[in-house]
């Protein structure tokens, strides 16, 4: 009897211990859930205008986003032809020497357009505008445009070593 009466006790605390184990549960999500919810009502999004930040500055930072994507843009084409003459043994060495000179004479270009739009508008807008812009990239906050995943060496695992010259930027 002595025995029934100890396992039905042990039982019992059992059950106890997993529905208290579920009420904890429940109430630690609907904290969670109750700090989310406050967490976003609180958040009020910033509009370009908010920043102090007039129509000619929203134009030049559109040129500028612009600007940038073209020069990515035409880097991509750029690397695609020089892809082809690196395959291609038959090129002569004037030709790709001509091409290597355009390309790089195109990406010096369109990237002192975008350090003088970048300048100008670093002298004209206010610090908030110029915080939050470099830090969603619009502004150059020295990390490179991230448009793809980095590829890994499938062998090893590890990522690409950075080519020569990311490593000088």
């Amino acid at each position: 009897m002595q025995n029934v009466k100890g396992i039905r006790n042990q039982q019992r605390h059992n059950w106890v211990k997993h529905i208290l184990g579920i009420l904890i549960c429940v109430s630690l999500c609907g904290v969670i859930a109750w700090a989310q919810k406050n967490g976003s009502e609180n958040k009020q999004e910033q509009t370009l205008a908010d920043l102090g930040v007039t129509e000619a500055q929203q134009t030049q930072l559109k040129a500028l986003w612009d600007l940038k994507r073209q020069k990515y843009i035409q880097a991509v084409d750029d690397l695609k032809t020089l892809n082809r003459f690196a395959k291609d043994s038959l090129a002569e060495d004037a030709e790709i020497q001509e091409t290597l000179d355009k390309f790089r004479a195109k990406r010096t270009e369109i990237q002192e357009q975008i350090d003088g739009i970048e300048e100008e508008l670093i002298q004209t807008l206010p610090t908030r505008a110029q915080l939050h812009l470099t830090l969603l990239g619009v502004l150059d906050n020295g990390i490179p445009r991230r448009t793809t995943k980095a590829q890994t060496n499938k062998k090893s695992g590890e990522a690409p070593k950075p080519s020569s010259e990311q490593q000088r930027k």
